[in-house]
């Protein structure tokens, strides 16, 4: 019996392997491993757009404090190549090489998107691509584009102009929401994968209308688009912009155990330890909220563990007892006040002071003051204030919050731009960035560390070591570059 059982299996195990492929026992192929083949949009997206919105807790750090949102503990050295201004080629170059490895994988999932005729998540990655590669062109200038995520046909992808890219951003955004309204159905997992706006059509479109605003906004300056054409674009699509308690927020299911990245950041670790004492108050944004009563500093810092008033340092200042991490206001809780809170890719309230100053400018029908005043009322309760608060906080007739019932358009782009700062304040320090290079009305003080001589806050980041390593002919062909030089096109 033992001999015909064996004999049986030896015949099961002959047959099994007869009609199996030739690669059956490659040790070099894991069956439990995904490969790229093996992986659909649905279980892509959701990784890809957690990714786009963390980069929002700490990538921008040093634009906190160039900014004069955040400084640094005086329980720490000199950070002396931030401090001084002498940038060099990798500072920030996880910037560059992250986001090209972003959009790669939208493009993958757009690809795979087309192939199935899942339409809804091929609009995503159209639009989270223009939202990823705007950043860097707002980082960078220059970048390359246009043949830049075909390795097997280009390795060594060409530069192509800013001004270009973005060109060609606002249509890329157009037919990403198009896709998306023409989606019927079939999407695998939408509500679910798509952890933005859980498969949601219209708050998508209102996304993309502000993703475009932005963009816009950032180019009134310059001649790169028809910005009253594309207005009259948004305007008839109808479902208008972020805002009125609707953000683009990710929550792809943040725990106490895996908590949102901005509280992992700067907030408190798993053991209840701060996670940040590097990063403090800044006394030039402190001192200004402060001043003017403004309720939102008890949300953007937290008071410091000796106890008392909240308390700033100087950004580049010596190392010192007194300005130590112990003695000095770390951020605050702002919108993430719980590990579990979502984490924000674009906020409503950016985007309802977009629609303040674009109603300012004339570009979109409305009351600049009524468009002003909503969006403080946003930052408000975004940060867990009251209308209330923000209401007797507006009658305050300093210029930064008073809007001029007649004037200029930058007698009203004052405080329009200021309380957009106020209310940006450890949340989206890029933007603040690209305001202050393009409005110039925010000038945040220079660092006083002694190294600095001389210099000034950089106006853009430098391509990092592995482009000229890699790719040297291309981004030597941009030309020199320093921090300040060529300035972003928009930059004027």
């Amino acid at each position: 019996m033992k001999i015909k059982i064996l004999t049986i299996l030896s015949l099961s195990v002959m047959l099994m392997m007869s009609s199996c492929k030739k690669d059956f026992l490659d040790i070099n192929d894991d069956p439990n491993r995904p490969t790229e083949s093996s992986i659909t949009p649905d279980l892509a997206t959701a990784a890809q757009l957690n990714n786009s919105a963390s980069r929002n807790a700490s990538t921008y750090d040093f634009l906190q404090r160039y900014m004069g949102y955040w400084s640094a503990s005086g329980s720490y050295s000199r950070a002396t190549v931030e401090m001084s201004y002498n940038i060099t080629n990798d500072f920030g170059g996880g910037i560059f090489t992250n986001i090209f490895y972003t959009v790669s994988q939208y493009r993958i999932i757009g690809a795979k998107s087309e192939v199935l005729q899942w339409k809804f998540y091929q609009g995503i990655a159209k639009i989270m691509e223009a939202h990823e590669i705007a950043i860097l062109v707002d980082m960078y200038g220059d970048v390359p584009y246009t043949t830049a995520f075909d390795l097997t046909g280009n390795i060594r992808p060409t530069y192509d102009k800013g001004e270009d890219i973005y060109k060609k951003m606002l249509p890329l955004v157009d037919e990403g929401l198009a896709l998306i309204k023409a989606s019927t159905g079939n999407d695998a997992n939408i509500a679910t994968q798509d952890i933005l706006f859980k498969g949601n059509k219209v708050n998508w479109a209102k996304f993309a209308n502000s993703l475009k605003l932005r963009l816009l906004m950032h180019t009134v300056k310059t001649s790169t688009f028809n910005i009253p054409a594309e207005i009259s674009k948004i305007t008839a699509e109808g479902s208008g912009f972020l805002g009125n308690g609707i953000s683009a927020s990710v929550q792809p299911g943040y725990t106490v155990d895996k908590p949102n990245p901005y509280h992992n950041a700067h907030l408190f670790l798993l053991n209840g330890n701060e996670a940040d004492n590097y990063n403090r108050a800044n006394n030039f944004s402190l001192n200004l909220m402060n001043s003017l009563s403004d309720p939102r500093i008890q949300r953007v810092y937290r008071g410091a563990k000796s106890g008392g008033a909240f308390k700033g340092t100087d950004y580049g200042a010596d190392p010192l007892t007194a300005n130590g991490s112990d003695n000095t206001s770390g951020p605050g809780f702002g919108p993430a006040p719980l590990p579990s809170s979502p984490m924000w890719l674009m906020t409503g309230v950016e985007a309802m002071f977009l629609v303040a100053e674009a109603t300012a400018r004339g570009l979109l029908s409305g009351d600049a003051k009524t468009a002003y005043e909503n969006a403080v009322r946003g930052s408000f309760t975004f940060l867990g204030l009251t209308t209330a608060q923000a209401d007797t906080y507006l009658i305050n007739t300093d210029t930064k919050v008073a809007f001029p019932a007649a004037g200029s358009l930058n007698e009203k782009l004052v405080p329009i731009i200021w309380q957009k700062y106020f209310a940006l304040n450890g949340i989206q320090a890029n933007e603040t960035f690209n305001d202050w290079r393009r409005t110039g009305i925010i000038q945040p003080p220079l660092s006083i560390a002694p190294e600095r001589g001389n210099n000034q806050i950089p106006r853009r980041l430098l391509y990092p070591t592995t482009e000229y390593n890699y790719n040297a002919a291309n981004v030597k062909g941009v030309g020199d570059i320093t921090p300040y030089t060529p300035k972003v096109f928009w930059d004027k």
